[in-house]
């Protein structure tokens, strides 16, 4: 018999009737602690990004505080802070990317180990949520280097 067959009379309440066999188990298990590495990797790395970021840019305040500049230079700092400003969302982002990362991991693994179909889904759920979150921030910087792409030609 095929596990993946859909016996459910009601295809409306349930598009698949699947078990979870041993080496989907595995597979599953194994994801999450990747997901949960990442999730530790993402945050460390926007936390890092944001405070050197954040330290840069006070130390930009203070040298155009006391300084005067020429048009160019002027221009120059604008850049520069709106390129800090920048990567301190991007820090953000990786924040939160990294929270749900780590919230499918350890939901996926609690969700194993219990035999929680409730706490499964509530995993997939933050699965979905990181993906969403990927797929916004993809979309974002597509669109954003084909306006720079357009504008040097």
């Amino acid at each position: 018999m095929d596990q993946f067959q859909n016996t459910n009379p009601n295809p409306t309440s349930s598009l698949f009737q699947m078990n979870l066999d041993a080496q989907n188990s595995y597979n599953l298990r194994s994801s999450a602690s990747w997901a949960k590495v990442l999730g530790v990797v993402g945050i460390l790395t926007g936390a890092i990004l944001i405070i050197m970021m954040g330290i840069t840019l006070s130390r930009i305040e203070e040298v155009d505080r006391y300084s005067r500049y020429d048009r160019n230079t002027i221009q120059e700092i604008f850049a520069a802070k709106t390129g800090l400003w920048i990567m301190i969302i991007s820090g953000i982002i990786f924040i939160i990317g990294g929270v749900f990362s780590f919230n499918f991991g350890n939901r996926i693994n609690a969700a194993l180990k219990s035999n929680d179909q409730d706490g499964l889904n509530a995993g997939f759920a933050a699965l979905r949520n990181y993906f969403a979150l990927r797929g916004i921030t993809l979309i974002i910087v597509l669109i954003l280097f084909l306006i720079g792409l357009a504008n040097m030609v």
